[in-house]
Order: structure tokens, then sequence, then C-alpha cells
């Protein structure tokens, strides 16, 4: 079977070079998004051609064939054709505003006869034919979308999505600029990898040598397993846009250990997303970085098959090298070194001269020839200026522009010896008490916990948990400015952990203690459990996550967010680990006596706001139900707030030729929760339920009236509800004249 697969993956790529086909639209020649670019759980699985904004601009069959589907819906492909070509492939085109008379007609027809908005239907071979060039729609902006575009794709035989400019669309396009790396990073791929001194995943800039040529300027110090990920970007000349990647490679010491080429996908593939980018920083601080190694869950038709799943820093020096191509094949390469070899941790002692300036006298190291410093504030932001130093004797270092707003020097140092470890120290008056938060990373490889301080404390601390009842004390490192964390835990050792807490050292002990319940999912097995004594139930289906993990609710790690929820928010994580499936959560809330408005959100930190998850009212049990696809701040919101019905047309009591109007032109919106536009739109003419469907970008109703009203009068109930189950009634009449 395999092999029958990879041959017909080979044929259809090859035949896709030898087409003909001419550019689907008019609209313009302007790609606003590649294929095998990244999307909310999933891959972009064709190209966006722009609009400019415009509605109504014709797309055309791009050769010979017939239609063979047709789809209507409020979200995800909205109005959506498929062609299918002489040479069997098959040709997408959707979020149009309406298709050609002939093919409306039938949608219509199918609507009628299934009594539904939504369709997905089959055509029979040969009931409508089409050929090259022939108007089979017109652009638009229905379905799920950002802005009007037309959304393109090309699928195989057995409806497998192939790049389109593997086709000959490419040559629509002059492109001879290379691809653009942004940075680089390495990422831990053991519970004992050092990277640069941490457990943590490193980032670090690239040097531009010339236009196809980049380089990493110092060698990284790795100890153990580890993988390589990339920030890179495409361009094309002419085109305002940045676009994803076309093909990775990756060489260790000259051997490929890694490739991927984005040239087809399957739709059961979708989850494959998060293991081939790298989750944890896209989680986390929202970059996009093509993995270079392959994860062990990996089942992804882009990556080759014998590619690795990590890398190891063994003796001596090692280069790496990756070569990164477009689609027109205009190539960049990154190049480096890493080695085996641990950082120095000097020795330091620092004072204020008596002009003001601060000095830090170094043991234990050689002479200091390069300096990477800044000064931030000791408060938890990322404020920071230059300092302005010297080197003095060889082995100190005098800070001069030190003030109550940067005061926390960050540095690490390049000397004969080597280089040492990140560093902070405070070059003031340490804080008199310590606050902060807990926050759990956890990751594919294990389960770091970090404390957050509010304030740099210029302290080290030992993070204290029983396990097997036995006191456990482990030493924290500062992997930032104003974060302490754990060493990393194995799945089986942090679920093993009870009674975990940070101890600094201090003049006196002071202590924090984190509040966590947690439990353990296994991808085999459906599980769930009660938390919050019965107040949360966690259901875990099969393969909700790829591996063994754990779920765990604690608090949340920001204090500030707009808590206008009615019960205590809580963190639900893992955080960095990828989900396969949703998470199941149901909140029982036996103190409220009304449920019916109340929706589950989780808290968007970087908009400050609470975003409404879909929700599903048990009133019987007093029962909140709703999914999760991610680690999430979770609160519940009272939304009573009744959706609006404006701009309506036809207005009431006025007069319209027959011809004049075809549809109903209303805006729908709700402040909060959304227009549930699934099954709460409700609208009668003339006594009779009319087929409706919604515009999720324009916010309006689609309704098609002309088969339902009449010369003279006409009377309409349009009544709308949003997803708390707030509702909103309107009624009217309105006259239709002849000529």
């Amino acid at each position: 079977m395999q092999y029958i697969l990879s041959i017909i993956i080979i044929t259809t790529l090859s035949l896709a070079q030898e087409q003909n086909y001419i550019w689907p639209t008019d609209a313009s020649k302007t790609v606003t998004a590649f294929f095998g670019e990244m999307r909310p759980h999933r891959y972009h699985t064709g190209i966006d051609i722009r609009t400019f904004g415009v509605n109504g601009k014709e797309i055309y069959a791009i050769d010979d064939g017939y239609v063979y589907r047709i789809g209507v819906s409020n979200n995800k492909y909205g109005n959506v054709l498929y062609i299918k070509l002489q040479d069997g492939n098959i040709a997408v085109y959707s979020h149009l505003s309406k298709f050609n008379p002939i093919i409306q007609r039938v949608a219509h027809q199918v609507q009628n006869k299934q009594q539904s908005y939504t369709i997905d239907y089959y055509l029979e071979a040969g009931l409508i034919n089409v050929e090259k060039g022939d108007i089979v729609g017109y652009t638009g902006d229905t379905g799920g979308l950002s802005g009007p575009h037309l959304h393109f794709e090309i699928r195989d035989q057995i409806n497998q999505p192939i790049n389109p400019f593997n086709t000959n669309l490419k040559d629509f396009f002059f492109d001879n600029i290379a691809p653009i790396p942004q940075s680089i990073a390495f990422i831990p791929k053991s519970d004992t990898t050092i990277i640069e001194g941490t457990y943590f995943t490193k980032k670090f800039n690239l040097n531009k040598i010339d236009d196809n040529n980049y380089n990493l300027l110092d060698t990284i110090n790795i100890i153990g397993d580890f993988g390589i990920a990339l920030k890179i970007i495409d361009q094309v000349n002419g085109q305002p846009f940045k676009y994803g990647i076309y093909s990775l490679e990756l060489l260790i010491d000259s051997i490929s250990t890694y490739k991927i080429n984005f040239d087809m996908t399957s739709f059961n593939q979708s989850n494959q997303l998060y293991i081939e980018r790298d989750y944890e920083l896209f989680s986390r601080e929202k970059d996009e970085y093509y993995r270079l190694f392959k994860s062990k869950f990996g089942k992804n038709y882009f990556i080759e098959d014998n590619s690795s799943q990590k890398n190891n820093s063994s003796s001596g020096l090692h280069a790496f090298k990756v070569i990164a191509a477009d689609i027109n094949n205009n190539k960049t390469q990154i190049s480096g070194y890493f080695r085996a070899k641990e950082l120095i941790k000097p020795e330091k002692n620092y004072y204020q001269l008596n002009n003001g300036s601060w000095k830090i006298d170094f043991k234990g190291i050689q002479k200091i020839y390069k300096v990477n410093a800044n000064l931030f504030n000791k408060e938890n932001i990322n404020e920071k200026i230059e300092p302005l130093y010297d080197i003095v004797n060889d082995t100190s270092l005098v800070v001069h522009n030190v003030n109550n707003t940067y005061d926390v020097l960050e540095f690490d140092l390049n000397t004969l010896n080597g280089k040492t470890s990140k560093e902070y120290i405070l070059l003031n008056t340490p804080p008199q008490d310590i606050n902060g938060n807990f926050f759990i990373n956890h990751n594919e490889e294990g389960i770091i916990v970090n404390f957050i301080e509010d304030v740099f404390s210029n302290k080290s601390a030992n993070l204290k948990y029983r396990k097997n009842g036995i006191l456990h004390s482990t030493p924290m490192i500062r992997s930032a400015k104003n974060i302490l964390s754990s060493k990393l835990f194995s799945f089986n050792d942090f679920l093993l952990t009870q009674d975990i807490y940070i101890e600094y050292d201090f003049d006196y002990i002071v202590s924090k203690k984190m509040n966590i319940e947690k439990m353990a999912t296994y991808p085999n097995l459906f599980s769930q459990k009660t938390f919050k004594n019965g107040q949360i139930i966690i259901s875990h289906q099969k393969e909700t996550f790829f591996d063994s993990t754990i779920v765990y609710i604690t608090q949340p790690f920001i204090k500030n967010f707009n808590n206008e929820s009615i019960i205590s928010p809580f963190y639900i994580g893992p955080s960095s680990t990828p989900f396969n499936k949703p998470l199941g959560l149901s909140l029982f809330l036996p103190s409220q006596k009304n449920l019916t408005n109340m929706v589950v959100c989780s808290y968007d930190d970087k908009n400050k706001e609470w975003i409404p998850l879909e929700t599903a009212l048990d009133s019987i049990n007093n029962i909140l139900e709703t999914q999760i696809r991610a680690g999430a701040i979770v609160g519940v919101i009272k939304d009573t707030k009744n959706p609006k019905i404006h701009n309506i047309v036809p207005r009431n009591n006025a007069t319209y030729l027959m011809e004049d109007l075809n549809n109903f032109n209303i805006k729908l919106t709700d402040d909060f929760s959304g227009v549930n536009y699934q099954d709460g739109i409700k609208l009668f003419i003339n006594g009779k339920s009319i087929l409706t469907g919604f515009n999720l970008y324009q916010e309006k109703l689609i309704a098609y009236i002309k088969e339902n009203i009449t010369i003279g009068k006409n009377t309409y109930e349009l009544t709308v509800y949003d997803n708390a189950n707030n509702k909103s009634t309107i009624k009217g009449s309105f006259f239709i004249k002849e000529k």
C-alpha cells in the first residue's frame, strides 16, 4: 500500500509540472499566502489571491473539466466550488460571493431540497461541464476569513492538496529573492541537555554575509541531545507580503540529517503542524520556527522519512549547515558551529564606587576581551538600555550609567579561557520582600517549574518538594531576569511530586508554595478527573495528546487581568505541549441559580480580554461544558447583552420593485459571545420559515427571498440569538409593486 501511494504522489507531482493552467481570477496576481503556511491547528492547503477588498471579481476554470462538488457554509470555505480537471486534479475556489448562474441555480435547488443553508453536494460527471477560461464564479468574503480574497487549491486524484506552485502557475511570477532567515534556536531533547549553560531553548541572531549566506558568529556550547529550529521567511519580487518557505535541509558535519519539502499533504495530517513547527516557541512567544528534526510521532508527507529525531553534541567541534530554498529554487545557506563544552561560571564580587559607578571583580577567569551586556529595570518588564562600561585590569568591569530605573545588569563574557554563562546582578539596594507567581512549562521533553518574580530579588533559591514522602531540594537557576527555573522533571517524576514550594535564603527564610492539582493522561486511554472539590471535571479522550502527558490546574501566572469572571480564574495546562484533539472541560456551579447567559472563556493576556469559548449548558445539573485546544486561563463571564439588529433593508413599510429586492440586507452584531449563526437566526416571511446564512466578515444576514415575496404587502419576523442565549426580535412589513 505504501508503494502504491508513493507512485501516486510521484506521478501527481510530475504530471502537475506538465500542466498549462491559466491564472484562476482577474482580481490580481498578488498572492498573500503560500501553500504549507501555518494556520491555527492546520496547514494552509492552497494559495490566497488578493482582491484588494473588492468582491465580485471573475474566477475562471483553469482547465477543461466539470463541476465536481459545491459547498455552502457560514464558516470555513464559505461558498466553495470544486472542478475536476481533465488531468484528474481538482481545482478548489473558496470564499466566493456567488457561483455563475447555472451553478448558483443548482446550489439553491439543493438547499431547498435539503432544507438547509449549509450544503456539501457532489455532482455527477458531465452534469455541468466547463472549458478553460469559463467564468465559474465571483470572488467574495464568505466563510471564515479576515478579509476578502480567493483561497485557491489544487488537489490530486485522491483529494490530497498539492502545492499549486508545483504547476505552471508559478511561472506567472518572476522571483530571484532568496529566503531570508531571521534567527535560529537550539532546543534540548533530553532532561540532561545543557545549551549555553541552561536547560532551555536558546535563540540566536544570525549574521548576514550576503543575500544567500548567513552564519552564527559564536560557537554554541551544548552538552547532550538537541534539535535545531529556524525562523525564516520568503519574499517574491513585486509582492508586498512575507511567505512561508518551500524546502529546508539540515547537514551536520556534511551529513544530511533532515529534509522537508512543502509539496503535498493530506487533510488527516493537520495534527502534524505543531510537531513540525516548534510549538513551545509558538505558544510562549508567538514565534514561528521550522523544526529541523523529526518528531517521534511524526507521520508527515512533507518530511523525508529518514530524517533524524535529534542531534548529539559529542566531543570536538562540529559544523552545521541549513539549506533553505523557495519554489523557484532560490537558495540561502545558514552555517555555524557547536561543541560539547560547559560554560564558565565565574565567582564575582561587586560594589559601588565613590563616584556612583559600580565595579565587578571576577575570579577564575583570564583576560576579558568581549562583554555582552544590558541594563534592565528590576520590575518584571523588558525595558533596557545599553550600559556604559570599562574593562579594568583585564578581569574587572566598571559600569557607569546605573540609576534607580535601570539597575539590573545582564551580562556574559568572552574570556581567554572561554565563555561565561549569562548572569544577572542588582546594582542597587535589594528588595525588602519577594512576591511572584508560579508557572509550569510542560513541553514534549518534560516539566519545568518556574517562579516569576514581581521584582528582581538578586537571590538564589531552591525548589523543594516531597516525593514518596521524602523531602527533596534542588537549586533553581535564573533562566531570565525575573524567572527562576527548576531542573527538567520527567513525566513520572513530576507526577509523584507533592508540596512544591520555592525557598530563598534571604537573611530569614522566604517560602512560596505552589497550589497545583494534576492528572496523568495516556494516549490510548480515556481518563477523567475532578478538581477543586468537584467543581471542575477534565475529560481526556484517547489521543488528545501524542504522548503521556500531565494535565494540571493551578493559579494564573498573571495578576492584573480583567477579572470579570464569576468564578476565580484558573490555569489549565499543559502549556507548551501540542494538543492532538480538544480536551473536555466541565464546570459545576451550584452557587449559580441560572446559567442561561453564562459563557466559559479563556483569557487573552496580550489584549487583556476574555475570549468566549463554545459553551454547552446542562441546566439540570448546573454544568457548563466546553473544550480547549491549548493551555489557558479559564473563567466564566455572564453575558446579558442582546445581539443587535441594524441597518435594516427592507425598511419598514417601504415599497420596492420586485427585481430590486433579491435579498435582505441586515447587519447582525453581538458585543461579546457572538451571533449564533449555526442555528440561532430565525426568519419568517409571510409566515413561512426562510433558509438563512450569515456572512461572518460583513456580519450580515444572508437570505434569498425572491421566491417567498409577493406583489403587495409582505410581512417578516427576524429573531437572532447570541451564543449566550440572549435574543433580539424585529417585525416589519414592506410592499412589492410591479413596474
